[in-house]
Order: structure tokens, then C-alpha cells, then sequence
């Protein structure tokens, strides 16, 4: 009896130690301001952790960049707003939705915030985030992060890789991937700002991007500007690293019971690092889920897919799900 009694007040101690799991964060110190490095819609950023502050706030120079690279769109601007500044004036912002704010562990959704029309007003952390974080201190250079309801494992980005049956699941954005166990494949960090999932097996490299969409989620309405955008992207890469993408094909078609886009390509890249050039064919498929476009791509050594009978990629394509309950 004792020993159960033991065994209980044990199993409670873990069960309230998540319950009241802490996040620390190390804030970086610019021009003798700290501030906390965070995410806003994927995009790195350092703000200041401002409890006096109303909403999260960003510049208009960082809302533009934001804008033309796909971090925001004109869907998430909701008009004007008023702010009064500590000497009593009176100003004009723009209300934005932000999608995702991510501090350490923590991933906040649906955030509400202002575009401040100057150029170089600081990007401030303010109480529309703060207050959903839970519990805060800060002492010297750390913030310390306590939330009563949220265990820590529950509030790191929705994702689960398992390395062993080579599946992963991605429950922010909506899905998973079971792939072929014909190769043995190890997840890898993703080298693009909008990459959610990347891994290699064999001759194979898989990867996801997720990029805020439209409220429209039929993705054939947006074909053409689609296609020109990632053409346009093309051409970009080459005159940066010399990588060129030829013989690029464009589909309509249906995946998962809506519209996608299907498009495939070969690339040629050779540098000096490489005695011969490197060749390889990619087929990647752009649908909407949860309000983001998916960029879902398989690529492969092309000297390898001319040789094989393309059973094993297909099979890889055929992995993916929007099941993310694996």
C-alpha cells in the first residue's frame, strides 16, 4: 500500500510538472535593447518584449517585405485603426492578422497587430501575444515563460517524426507522410524559409513548403499567377547559383478530391565543388489546406529515374495523406 501510495504522488509530481512546464528564452541585446528572438508567419525576426504595448506591432517597410515574399497577404489587412503615443498624439495604423507567432517552443495562432506607418518603428512583442503565453518574468537577459494549461511537448510546433517506420505528421498545417520503407530515409533541416519538412532516402529528396494562400481555396483560379510566380523563381536561382531549372511542364489536376497544380521539371547544377554536374528530376504538386499553399516535391537523380520504371516514385507521392492521425 505504501509503495502505491509512493507510485502515485510520483505519477502526480510528472503530471503537474507538465502542467506547469517553462519555457526560457535567451533575449539578444541590440543597441543596448533586449529583445526576444521569435517567428512571425515563419519569418525570423527579433522584437522587443514590450508588456506595454497593446498589440504586437511592425513596421511598414517590414510589412511590405512580408508582403512581396508571400509572409503576408492582402487578405490578412483589415483596415485602419488608432493608437494614442506616450506624449498624447494621435495616430493612424493598419490592423493585420498575423497567422503564426513562434517564440521558443511556443507557437501562437491568429494573432492581432498593427503596421505602424513609419518605416523604422521597432517591431514591438506586445500584450495581443503577451497574453496568451501564460505566466511571464524576466530576469537579466531571460524570459521565463510558465503556463499552467499547456505541457511543453503540446505546445512545440504540431509535428511528430518517427524515424523508424519513416512517417511524419504536421498538424498545424494539416498532413502527414508515410514514406516508401523500400529506402531507408533520415529527416533533414529545411534550406528555404518556407521549408516544413525535408528528408532524404536513397537517390530521393523529399520536401514540403507551406506559403499563406488566398482565402480562395481553389488553386486553378490563381494557375496563372502561380505558374509566373515560380517561373519567375526560376530565374532568380539561376542568376543567384547558377542552378537551371529546363523542361518544365504544367497539369491541372486533382488531389485529395480538390484542385491542385502539378508541375515538373529537371534541374542542372555544376560547380567547381563537383567533378561532373549534377541532374535531377522533380515532381511537385501545389494544393490548399488550412489556409496555406502546400508545395509538396519529390526530386530524384535523373540519370537513376531514366533507369528506373517509376514505381518507386510514385509510391513515395502516393505516401503522402492529409490524415496526420498515423
Amino acid at each position: 500500500m505504501k509503495i502505491l501510495r509512493i507510485l502515485i504522488l510520483f505519477i502526480t509530481f510528472i503530471f503537474n510538472l507538465g502542467l506547469h512546464s517553462q519555457t526560457v528564452i535567451t533575449m539578444i541585446e541590440d543597441n543596448g535593447v533586449y529583445k526576444v528572438p521569435c517567428e512571425i508567419n515563419g519569418l525570423k525576426v527579433k522584437m522587443i518584449f514590450d508588456t506595454g504595448a497593446a498589440t504586437l506591432s511592425i513596421s511598414s517597410s517590414l510589412a511590405e517585405m512580408m508582403l512581396e515574399n508571400n509572409y503576408l497577404t492582402l487578405d490578412d489587412f483589415k483596415g485602419k485603426s488608432k493608437a494614442i503615443t506616450a506624449d498624447g498624439r494621435i495616430i493612424n495604423n493598419t490592423k493585420v492578422l498575423i497567422r503564426t507567432v513562434t517564440i521558443g517552443d511556443i507557437t501562437l495562432t491568429n494573432i492581432d497587430a498593427v503596421v505602424v506607418g513609419n518605416q523604422h518603428a521597432p517591431l514591438l512583442f506586445g500584450q495581443s501575444a503577451i497574453q496568451k503565453l501564460g505566466n511571464i518574468s524576466i530576469k537579466n537577459e531571460k524570459l521565463y515563460i510558465t503556463n499552467e494549461n499547456i505541457s511543453k511537448s503540446s505546445k512545440r510546433l504540431n509535428e511528430r517524426w518517427d524515424a523508424e517506420s519513416y512517417s511524419y505528421s504536421n498538424y498545424t498545417y494539416g498532413f502527414g507522410w508515410k514514406l516508401y520503407d523500400s529506402f531507408e530515409w533520415k529527416r533533414e533541416p529545411g534550406d528555404e524559409r518556407h521549408t516544413v519538412f525535408r528528408a532524404v532516402g536513397g537517390p530521393f529528396l523529399v520536401f514540403v513548403n507551406a506559403q499563406i494562400a488566398n482565402k480562395d481555396a481553389d488553386i486553378w483560379k490563381h494557375f496563372p499567377q502561380i505558374s509566373d510566380l515560380i517561373e519567375k523563381i526560376d530565374s532568380e536561382v539561376e542568376n543567384r547559383t547558377g542552378k537551371i531549372v529546363y523542361e518544365r511542364t504544367w497539369e491541372k489536376v486533382i488531389l485529395f478530391g480538390q484542385h491542385a497544380i502539378k508541375t515538373t521539371f529537371n534541374e542542372y547544377f555544376k560547380d567547381s565543388r563537383f567533378e561532373q554536374a549534377i541532374e535531377t528530376y522533380a515532381e511537385e504538386y501545389i494544393f490548399n489546406q488550412n489556409g496555406y499553399n502546400l508545395f509538396i516535391v519529390v526530386k530524384v537523380n535523373k540519370e537513376y529515374y531514366d533507369l528506373i520504371d517509376n514505381t518507386s516514385l510514385k509510391k513515395i507521392i502516393q505516401g503522402f495523406n492529409l490524415n496526420t492521425n498515423q
